[in-house]
Formats: structure tokens, sequence, C-alpha cells
């Protein structure tokens, strides 16, 4: 039987929750909860629709990462995230916890290098296992493939986009390991990444289409046409190297996940809802009651069949 391993985006998913919901939604003592509400919203809703036997979180750690150290000028265009967003944060984690949700982070690490790092080991040690990555942000394209699938909310998890490696292609006109490369050579204004100067998306299509990749592009250059093209990518050459590198995401680490630490329908109800109701999620309490009777009776079977 082939198992189902979620891993959720925190950062993106607490982000759009963020900016999606009304700053009205706060608990009865006035705290403002509308990241928190949303991102629990999301993950009840991976919980009743996809069933799965593990969930992990990755979350961005606050400091610089790996790419600002190769380039300086990474996500430089953004601006100041709202303090009345970071202080949501902790309560984000605070409901992962009393899920029992392991969470990933490291410094120097972004979120969506924890997705790449988990899901390749996961890949590894337990091939037949179906992985889908739960995000808002197109990054993580890169990781489809087979057993790999990026779902992207559009409304709540009531509404998402699945990611294989067909609709990889037909959103972004290349496959998903070529992903880095189509930035590296058209850029990412959502990362401040530049891009070859004078390439723009359809002549990076292209390009890989024909090549396959930036270092294909590069061991095939005089091969090139036309010649003003050609000569585009030649004086660009390192920084479309360079920015491959940055839009890269990791996915070796040397980390061992415990797929046990990551096993659901184990969460304490009482803890779950004794923190529902100081943020004031009602709504959200009868949902939880409804999967833990359904993980009730998992876990009463999973107890008779280890007598067996």
């Amino acid at each position: 039987m082939v198992k189902k391993f979620v891993i959720i985006d925190g950062n993106a998913l607490v982000h759009r929750s963020y900016h999606a919901l009304p700053k009205t939604l706060r608990s009865a003592k006035g705290e403002l909860t509308n990241a928190v509400f949303g991102f629990t919203s999301i993950l009840l809703g991976i919980l009743e629709y996809e069933r799965p036997e593990y969930l992990a979180a990755a979350f961005d750690m606050k400091g610089p990462t790996f790419r600002d150290a190769i380039f300086d000028q990474y996500k430089a265009t953004r601006g100041k995230t709202d303090d009345e967003l970071i202080a949501q944060f902790p309560r984000v984690w605070e409901v992962l916890e009393a899920f029992s949700v392991p969470i990933f982070a490291k410094e120097g690490f972004e979120a969506d290098d924890y997705l790449g790092i988990v899901t390749t080991e996961v890949r590894r040690r337990h091939p037949d296992t179906e992985i889908l990555i739960v995000t808002g942000d197109h990054d993580a394209l890169q990781l489809v493939g087979e057993g790999v699938t990026v779902v992207a909310p559009i409304s709540g998890y009531t509404k998402v986009k699945r990611y294989d490696r067909a609709a990889v292609k037909e959103k972004m006109g290349v496959w998903p390991e070529q992903v880095p490369d189509y930035k590296g050579l058209a850029g990412d204004s959502s990362d401040n990444i530049p891009g070859v100067q004078g390439i723009g998306d359809k002549t990076a299509v292209r390009l890989l289409e024909e090549w396959g990749s930036i270092e294909g592009i590069y061991e095939h250059l005089e091969k090139v046409q036309p010649e003003r093209i050609r000569e585009l990518l030649r004086k660009g050459e390192e920084n479309a190297r360079l920015y491959k590198k940055v839009a890269t995401i990791v996915r070796e680490d040397g980390i061992s996940v415990d797929l046990n630490a990551c096993k659901m329908h184990n969460f304490d109800i009482k803890k779950v809802h004794t923190l529902f109701a100081e943020l004031s999620f009602k709504g959200h309490m009868g949902r939880t009651e409804k999967l833990n009777k359904e993980w009730e009776k998992l876990r009463e079977n999973e107890k008779q069949s280890s007598l067996f």
C-alpha cells in the first residue's frame, strides 16, 4: 500500500493567510490571529482531504542564508515583513506542536531547502511513499517528479492546483528539473534574480528546449542562433551560472528523516482544544473532534494488528 507524506511550506502558507484574511480575525482577548487561523484551516483541510500517514512542516529561520553570501542582492527588493505577521509565527508553531507535527528549520537555509532535503531523503529511503509538497511558492516546482506532487492552495484547502511534471511544463514552459536553469536565464523578480540581460521568458524556454540546461547551452554556445542571443549569453555566462545556483533548492544536507516522528493521528485532542479556545477558533474545534474520532479508530486498529 502506498503511503502519503505531506510536507508543508510553513512560511509560504502563513504569509498567504495573513494577506488573504481580514485583520478583524482576533481572539477574545484581542490578539490578531488571521494568519494563524488561515494556516490552521489549511492544515485541517490537508488532514481531512489527504489523510496523510506522515506530516511535517518547514520554515525559514531569521538571518542570512548561503544565497545571500553568494549574491548580496538576493530578495533585496522585498519590503520589511509586517510586525503583526511576525508576531503570529510563534502561535503557528504552537498549533503544529499541538498536533505533534515536526518542524524542520535551520539557520542559513530556507523552508524551500528543507522541502528539497526531506523530499529527497524520504524518496531515497522509502521509494513507495507518495509525497505532497503544500506551498504557494513556485520555486518548489523544481522538486516535482516521480512520486512527488506540488499542491498549491487557492482557497483554503477546498480548492487547490496540483502540479505533476506535465502541469509544471504547461505553466513554466520547461520541465521541473529545468526551473533553476530557466530562472538563471530569464530571472525571477520575486527573488530579485535579474537573469541574463536581454534574455526573456520565451527565449529562455526555447534555449532550454534545444540544449536542456545552462551547462548544455554553454557547451554548445557557438551553435546558438541567432548571433545576437549568442553574444548576450557570452557576456552573461558568469551571471547565468550564479543565478542558477541561487535558484536551485538544496536537496542534500546529511539529515536523517525519522518517519515515525512524522506519523499522524497521534495528537492530544485536549491540548489542541485548549489552544483553540485561547485563540477563539470555535469552528476548528468541531473539525478536530471529528478527525480525532476517526484516528481513534485507526489507533485501535493498529493496536489490534500488533497483537497478531
